[in-house]
């Protein structure tokens, strides 16, 4: 399914002369989807040969057949494999910069108990910082070459990962495979980082190749990589799919990572509040809102989309084939319903409205608790996961309860007015993850607290 498969494109605006081409309607770019799915021609005896029906809605060529390819990726989406992650962190400018990213991805000077192999592009494995700081120089003086100047940043960083559970070795075999590959004529480091819940690679590569030659990823180009990088560690018995989040039937997030780390401190980054007013401005005027239709339309090209695959697959003597309709049929049935972001941020705001009012009732029971600030804080935490666990405990042997479907009238109530009691249809694992970046602020808070001086004479300026 080529549109559901592909990368989403940007529409750019011709720079040429003459009319505009016509506006494309809605879902166009989703109806390529199944271009990797059914290639041009097959001259293979028994190729089956697609409906005009599915052509149009595929884009597949007049002799298109199903391959084997598109219907793997197919049944991995409808079993929802792990997706890998492919995302450029950042850019180097000069040689210090490079440095300090080699540093980082290394844990050069952390300690030899943590400090991590950092393998290049040469089949060498750095562990010394001289070292490092020779192979940043390299990088620089070839990145310049006979230019006065620097032409932009020196090196490009990205990260490879996967879901927790991955076998750390196996992704870093992938992962550099995946960079000898892709990046045979230039330089590059890696290393692995298993200090979170998930394993991932840190990829860093010269932006000048051994040609002299710049470049930059496009949105073609880190699409390719998932897939490539998703093959390296299907090679090697670990199932991984790359597919976009419009093929797995989810709305694309496009948020700054800037606006998350603000959420993660307990702050409301920019982006939410001007999806509440959003989100407030169509309840006053009892609207529904028009991305909600958008989203909608998108959803039912990719519905249709796979309603052809499975009608295809069904009618075909395979049982691999009939065995994935299947699975695409159940995959189809249970697409989460499009729901707009100024939605998602209402619910957010009650999740976190709720919880502010547990804090505050907790903090006015423990008014007698020590002290001490620190004590508080502790005693604080404690009685609340206290009481989130024995409200998990009672609720465990329930089923989880889905979302109640969005009123526009109670979305312009719990909007205009805060709310004062816990939110039922809040699940448990929303508090865990919110009372524990509570707890994480609190703990930061009472440090920044105890290190902070406030003695009169510390030579700043006097008020």
């Amino acid at each position: 399914m080529a549109g559901i498969f592909a990368p989403a494109k940007k529409q750019r605006l011709g720079s040429g002369g003459g009319s505009p081409p016509p506006a494309k309607q809605g879902g166009t770019m989703l109806r390529l989807a199944v271009a990797s799915m059914f290639p041009k021609a097959t001259s293979r005896p028994g190729g089956g040969r697609q409906p005009y029906a599915t052509k149009q809605a595929f884009g597949a060529g007049a002799q298109g057949a199903v391959s084997r390819r598109a219907i793997a990726t197919m049944d991995r989406t409808a079993r929802r494999v792990p997706e890998v992650l492919v995302r450029i962190t950042g850019r180097q400018h000069g040689s210090g910069h490079v440095l300090a990213n080699f540093a980082y991805i290394s844990r050069l000077g952390h300690g030899t108990d943590k400090q991590l192999a950092l393998y290049t592009s040469d089949e060498e494995v750095l562990r010394d910082g001289r070292a490092m700081q020779e192979l940043a120089q390299d990088w620089q003086e070839w990145e310049m070459g006979d230019d006065a100047r620097r032409k932009g940043a020196t090196s490009l960083s990205m990260i490879l990962s996967m879901p927790s559970g991955t076998d750390p070795e196996r992704l870093k075999a992938a992962a550099l495979d995946f960079a000898r590959e892709e990046f045979a004529n230039r330089s590059w480091v890696a290393s692995l980082h298993i200090d979170r819940d998930h394993p991932h690679v840190h990829l860093t590569f010269a932006r000048r190749d051994h040609d002299g030659r710049r470049f930059h990823p496009t949105r073609d180009d880190l699409f390719r990589y998932r897939q490539r990088f998703a093959q390296k560690l299907r090679d090697r018995g670990i199932e991984a799919n790359a597919t976009p989040a419009k093929a797995r039937g989810v709305d694309p997030k496009h948020e700054p990572i800037a606006a998350r780390k603000v959420r993660a401190n307990g702050q409301v980054p920019r982006l939410d509040t001007n999806r509440l007013a959003r989100a407030q401005r169509f309840a006053n005027a009892t609207t529904a809102d028009p991305v909600r239709a958008i989203l909608t339309e998108q959803q039912a090209v990719v519905r249709d989309a796979y309603l052809q695959s499975i009608a295809e697959l069904s009618a075909t003597p395979s049982v691999v084939n009939q065995t994935v309709a299947k699975s695409l049929q159940r995959f189809v049935e249970v697409l989460p319903d499009p729901e707009p972001n100024s939605i998602q941020a209402a619910h957010t705001l009650r999740v976190l409205r709720a919880l502010d009012t547990r804090l505050g009732g907790l903090e006015a029971e423990a008014s007698d608790a020590p002290a001490d600030p620190i004590a508080a804080a502790i005693a604080r935490s404690s009685a609340m996961r206290d009481r989130i666990e024995a409200r998990r405990l009672r609720d465990q042997t329930d089923a989880v309860r889905s979302p109640e479907p969005v009123d526009p009238e109670r979305q312009k109530e719990e909007t205009r007015t805060p709310i004062t009691r816990h939110d039922p249809a809040t699940a448990p694992t929303d508090i865990d993850e919110v009372m524990r970046q509570v707890q994480e602020r609190e703990r930061a808070r009472m440090a920044r607290e105890r290190e902070r001086d406030r003695s009169p004479g510390r030579g700043g300026p006097t008020r």
